[in-house]
């Protein structure tokens, strides 16, 4: 019952490392098979709210990042890097006249 959440955590330790920026929140659903109705929704309303809240939170962040660039700069010192100019992976704008 615990082994998605489990290789989650497992997951996140080498991507972060490699750099990657990974969501705080996580996600996992125990006995997947049986936990969603024939028109594909999920059988339990509180594990409904719960992702399409992770999920909102997510595109939330999604569309800060790509419209405010210094916002980048602090979820990525948020979660733990010291940015310099070696490591930096803030994607500036590039714009052109």
């Amino acid at each position: 019952m615990a082994g998605g959440n489990r290789g989650l955590w497992a997951l996140r330790v080498p991507l972060e490392h490699l750099g990657a920026r990974i969501y705080p929140d996580m996600f996992s659903l125990a006995q997947a098979h049986t936990a969603f109705t024939d028109d594909g929704r999920l059988t339990s309303d509180t594990l409904h709210k719960r992702l399409d809240g992770i999920l909102g939170c997510f595109l939330d962040l999604v569309e800060a990042a790509k419209n405010y660039p210094t916002l980048k700069k602090q979820w990525v010192e948020f979660l733990g890097e010291h940015p310099d100019q070696a490591t930096d992976r803030v994607e500036e704008a590039v714009t052109t006249a």
